[in-house]
């Protein structure tokens, strides 16, 4: 028979836990209030249009630049500011330190707009994970139709969406949202894709990911090799070596381990790309249309959009700043890459380029009113703490959803 011993925790330890947790709830607090503030500035500048300007292309992009936050905790900030007049008692609570960003946002993506109180002081004593779960899985009754609305109102477009790239750590990630009918089609792909390793006998036992894997090379395989252009489906990837030895990274992607360099070396098709110091070849005024070797390197160079603000990195233009018209010759210097939205207003005479590109501080951008666009927000660091909100943390108990009920919505008399 074995007994568990539990570790003991002397009078100081526990004093010293309590001093932690207390401070702790201040911090969380006045970081919680502050993100209210954040938030109110946010609506303010949607309902005055603070945030439109030129080459801005939603405001998402522009809070992602002027806050110095990542795309995802922008599109957040966003949504809460945009439902702020509908769930007053949420923001209320999110401004007075009483509930944090994760939890507003949980409830501004699933709340309607008549449980807002019911739903916040809910809130108040949930985890997020446990708002998370009961918040998806309720069952909402529509809210009952104003004697004023409009009929014939036009139904909500399906949601159709595809998003894939990079993780932090490397790997590639895609994710997709289509209407159950498109979304079954695909699944029927992966499962004739699936089958058909098995009956070849290629895997013993392949997985859903060997499965897409095959579709993608399969719909480039032969049928590829009548199109325009078809070299353009091939994987780039740009080899270098240095004093550590050689290395290698995806074109505009995360670098591959040294086995995943060694095996695409084995068979993969090589295209050279000269450079001197760093820089690649230009070919000066010899060409007026950038070379695609020239072009690769550009993308590969810049990464995304070179606009301070844009984080556009998929469908570039490779631009000349100073045009071929003009005497621009098509040197690495010259060249820069742009969105398809800030290479016309560029030529709309909205947005100013000039300087070397090969610099990485060495490019100026003036949009219509004069005005240098900088690279990005820098925080203030604060003179004095405005104030502290109130912050109890969940008790994180067990919560069983199907006890939890709002009311629901009373039809207008």
């Amino acid at each position: 028979m074995s007994v568990a011993v539990l570790p003991q925790h002397s009078e100081g330890q526990e004093h010293e836990a309590d001093a932690i947790e207390e401070e702790m709830a201040q911090v969380c607090g006045t970081l919680n209030a502050t993100t209210g503030h954040l938030v109110s500035l946010i609506a303010r500048a949607l309902a005055t249009g603070a945030c439109e300007g030129t080459g801005i292309h939603s405001p998402e992009q522009w809070v992602a630049w002027k806050c110095g936050v990542s795309a995802g905790r922008a599109r957040r900030l966003v949504a809460i500011a945009r439902r702020m007049p509908e769930l007053p008692e949420t923001v209320s609570a999110l401004r007075a330190g009483e509930l944090s960003e994760d939890q507003v946002a949980m409830v501004c993506r699933h709340a309607p707009a008549h449980a807002d109180a019911e739903v916040a002081t809910f809130a108040r004593h949930a985890t997020v994970s446990q708002l998370t779960r009961t918040l998806r899985r309720y069952t909402w009754k529509p809210e009952p139709k104003k004697d004023d609305e409009e009929e014939g109102k036009p139904e909500e477009v399906e949601r159709r969406e595809v998003g894939f790239g990079t993780t932090e750590e490397g790997a590639w990630r895609l994710s997709a949202l289509l209407p159950p009918d498109q979304g079954g089609l695909v699944e029927r792909a992966l499962e004739a894709a699936r089958r058909a390793l098995t009956e070849e006998g290629a895997l013993e036992r392949p997985t859903w990911a060997d499965a897409f894997v095959a579709m993608a090379e399969r719909s480039l395989g032969a049928a590829a090799a009548s199109r325009p252009h078809h070299d353009r489906h091939l994987l780039v990837v740009h080899l270098r070596g240095d004093d550590h030895g050689a290395h290698a990274h995806l074109h505009g992607g995360p670098p591959l381990p040294d086995a995943l360099r060694r095996l695409l070396g084995c068979d993969g098709r090589v295209r050279p790309l000269t450079e001197v110091n760093g820089v690649a070849l230009s070919v000066g005024r010899a060409q007026r249309i950038v070379p695609e070797r020239t072009r690769m390197a550009i993308e590969e160079r810049d990464g995304a959009c070179r606009v301070p603000g844009c984080e556009r990195t998929r469908w570039l233009q490779v631009r000349h700043i100073i045009h071929w018209e003009d005497g621009g010759a098509t040197d690495t210097a010259n060249l820069l890459s742009l969105c398809g939205r800030h290479h016309r207003l560029h030529h709309l005479g909205e947005l100013d380029i000039a300087g070397n590109a090969d610099d990485p501080d060495g490019m100026v951008f003036t949009d219509a009113k004069g005005r240098q666009l900088t690279g990005c927000g820098r925080p203030a660091p604060p003179s004095e703490v405005t104030g502290t909100g109130t912050w109890r943390h969940p008790c994180g108990e067990r919560l069983d959803s199907r006890w939890v009920h709002f009311r629901e919505p009373q039809p207008s008399a």
